[in-house]
């Protein structure tokens, strides 16, 4: 094995039956392929050499069959960090071909590293000496090495080769044997070629001789040679990443904002020949979301994607920062920056302005608000249509966002408009769509001030809900957007019809006491929280209510002072007169 701290390829060898790591590859005279390989002018110094290997005895037990060999192929790549290489090539001779199918068919992210693989001899239909040899040898893998036509696993591997689009398999170079090992063709050229592209080349050997060169002028090293220099050391087919959105200032690119709901169009582009795969990283503030969420992620050659920028309701910042990182190009620093933070927000309570008007035209419609008058307390029904009435708004004003960034966008939004309990349902909804969507540190932030503000501890179901400490908690702002955005009567309105709904009156309550809060009633803000405590409590409320004046004794049908009357469990009741 060869390794370098400087190398982006990896080329991997890998033995067939009976092989080894190093034997397999190595001629009387002393010859290795790895080595008369990375001698090649052009490739010299350019790539890592490692050679796999795996228990594959003649006469003896404890021979590994391809899925064995398969597995532990991925464990040794993954051990030795191979996996993170952006490009691998895998020199394969005979039952190793098979191998290293069976690894590229069970990691899709392997193979999207794997530009091509050459094959020597490898018996994609069968090898025909197992039909003699699997009668008297203890080797597990003869038997799946039979007759394509008689063999289950053979046609599996073609099927699911076959099902993997063009564009998306490595290049396939292979070469076969001319000469019979003892009076056997082991691999005839219709069973090494099944997969082949071009016109694969015959060499002049046996199946054992055929990947033991003999000097830097052998058939076998200009294989590999010229498998390499077409698919991996050729710059017609480096990829090129380009950010036309983006202007450059320094050793930066700069992009500037001037929608905050997603809206603004970021292109990146790749130039280049080959597939570019990029990673969104290092965002400078919790507030900023970037899609797409579930980078790294692949942009093939001569293809452009459309990233997506907002920032979270309330955001003041005029620079935020973010790093476009490739396996093949030096990473990109990006400046986001705001030429004037009142405008964004001016678009942003716009957008908290059409939620709002959704919601009320929702429940404005007699069968509805018929049907949630006669739905009990405890129906989630409710919530649910005014979370989706929320995100027809979202999707309205931002028709391009990928589904899970606008039910991250409606989250926001309902956040924003103090209640927790529904932006932590959106919130769920969000990773259903796409499970990535919760590691982005914008929603794991957003998910931590709703957990924290709604009580829901379990947000999302692919990992842990974040959850914020006290003084945290204590630090955030209570102002509703929502009453910012419509106006006070607008949204005492909105709050009332909500209150028609059992399911939705405590919501209600709480959207008016931020407008009577907002209005300077503080006395009629503290009682609405009071009565959305009762109905529905959670730390959001209650926090409200402590700081309009915090819970007081209810009063009801209160009368002159008698020494009869006692209070009971917080209510003052008249007794009977004599």
């Amino acid at each position: 094995m060869r390794q370098s701290a400087t190398s982006r390829v990896a080329i991997v060898f890998v033995h067939g039956i009976f092989g080894d790591a190093i034997g397999t590859w190595t001629h009387s005279n002393g010859s290795k392929l790895f080595d008369l390989v990375n001698a090649v002018p052009g490739i010299a110094g350019q790539a890592d050499m490692l050679a796999f290997g795996f228990p594959s005895f003649m006469f003896r037990s404890g021979s590994f069959d391809i899925r064995e060999a398969a597995n532990r192929l991925h464990l040794r790549l993954d051990y030795h960090g191979v996996l993170n290489y952006p490009k691998i090539v895998f020199v394969a001779h005979s039952m190793g071909g098979l191998v290293v199918l069976r690894e590229l068919l069970a990691h899709d992210d392997v193979r999207s590293r794997v530009p091509v693989v050459v094959f020597f001899a490898t018996p994609q239909e069968g090898a025909n000496i197992t039909l003699i040899a699997q009668h008297i040898l203890p080797n597990s893998a003869l038997a799946q090495m039979t007759p394509a036509d008689h063999n289950e696993l053979l046609q599996t591997l073609s099927d699911d080769w076959n099902t993997i689009p063009n564009e998306n398999r490595p290049r396939i170079r292979c070469a076969y044997e001319k000469l019979p090992t003892h009076g056997v063709m082991i691999v005839p050229w219709a069973s090494a070629t099944r997969f082949c592209e071009q016109a694969p080349p015959p060499i002049a050997a046996d199946h054992i001789g055929i990947v033991k060169a003999d000097g830097a002028g052998h058939d076998t090293v200009a294989v590999v040679a010229t498998a390499l220099r077409e698919y991996v050391f050729n710059r017609a087919l480096e990829p090129r990443l380009e950010t036309p959105d983006f202007r450059i200032e320094g050793d930066q690119s700069v992009l500037d904002l001037t929608d905050p709901t997603g809206r603004q169009r970021a292109r990146l582009v790749n130039a280049g020949g080959s597939s570019l795969r990029f990673t969104l990283a290092e965002t400078s503030d919790p507030k900023l979301y970037l899609w797409p969420d579930d980078t790294p992620k692949l942009l093939a050659a001569n293809s452009t994607l459309n990233m997506h920028i907002a920032l979270g309701i309330g955001a003041r910042a005029k620079e935020y920062r973010f790093v476009i990182r490739t396996d093949e190009l030096p990473e990109r620093r990006v400046v986001v920056r705001v030429p004037d933070v009142a405008a964004l927000e001016k678009q942003q309570l716009l957008l908290l302005r059409s939620v709002s008007r959704e919601v009320d035209t929702l429940l404005s419609d007699p069968a509805q608000i018929q049907r949630l008058r006669r739905a009990p307390a405890d129906d989630v029904e409710g919530p649910a249509a005014v979370i989706r009435a929320a995100r027809n708004a979202v999707v309205r004003i931002s028709p391009e966002l990928p589904d899970s960034a606008s039910w991250v966008l409606t989250a926001e939004v309902l956040h924003a408009s103090n209640w927790p309990g529904l932006a932590a349902r959106a919130l769920t909804e969000a990773e259903k769509v796409s499970a990535s969507t919760s590691q982005m540190p914008a929603v794991r932030r957003l998910a931590a001030e709703t957990a924290s503000l709604s009580g829901i501890a379990n947000i999302f179901s692919t990992t842990p809900t974040p959850m914020l400490a006290a003084d945290d908690v204590a630090g955030l702002s209570d102002r509703n957007f929502l009453v910012a955005a419509s106006g006070i009567e607008s949204t005492m309105q909105l709050a009332s019809r909500m209150q028609q709904a059992p399911s939705l009156k405590a919501f209600g309550l709480s959207l008016q006491g931020d407008a009577q809060q907002a209005a300077g009633n503080v006395e009629a803000a503290r009682q609405s929280f009071q009565t959305a405590a009762m109905i529905r409590p959670t730390p959001s409320v209650s926090r409200r209510l402590q700081r309009a004046g915090g819970l007081k004794p209810v009063v009801i049908n209160p009368a002159p002072a008698n020494p009869a009357i006692t209070p009971a469990a917080g209510t003052m009741e008249r007794t009977p007169q004599r």
